[in-house]
């Protein structure tokens, strides 16, 4: 019996401690933070970090500057005709001047002179740019290639 009391003495006291731990707040339970930030002050969130990490982070970005990475772009232009190369350069200009955010790379491969647009990361990101310009009418034939890209910005 003396050996069953300190036991029993434990028990009820470590019971007795964990219930009076303090209660969890469930109120964000199963709730999308990053929609609660834009239904407060219209969707700023200010993000504080020290100098250190910022001059990390630069660091980071100049050391891995002409990095390549397996990803996607979208073909606008593929052919191998006489006039390939100055229809080549017209349909790049063309495109940098519509859509000046998103790079335009010219190669040629003997014999095609090919234009391909974009730095995506996913099949589905470069299949959704395609079909916007399937859409706009400019490039009828544009398809999605697996290519070496550049690292797309921040």
């Amino acid at each position: 019996m003396k050996k069953f009391l300190p036991v029993l003495l434990a028990i009820l006291l470590g019971s007795a401690t964990a219930s009076a731990q303090a209660p969890v707040d469930s109120s964000l339970l199963g709730v999308d933070i990053l929609s609660l930030i834009g239904q407060k002050d219209n969707g700023t969130a200010i993000v504080n970090q020290s100098i250190e990490i910022r001059n990390a982070l630069s660091r980071h970005i100049v050391a891995n500057s002409s990095a390549k990475m397996q990803g996607y772009r979208v073909r606008i232009f593929f052919d191998s005709d006489r006039t390939a190369r100055t229809k080549s350069a017209a349909i790049a200009t063309e495109f940098s001047e519509k859509y000046p955010e998103v790079p335009v790379y010219r190669s040629h491969v003997s014999p095609y002179f090919k234009v391909a647009v974009g730095d995506f990361r996913t099949r589905a990101d470069a299949q959704r740019f395609a079909s916007k310009l399937s859409a706009s009418g400019a490039y009828p034939y544009v398809f999605v290639v697996k290519e070496q890209i550049n690292y797309p910005g921040f």
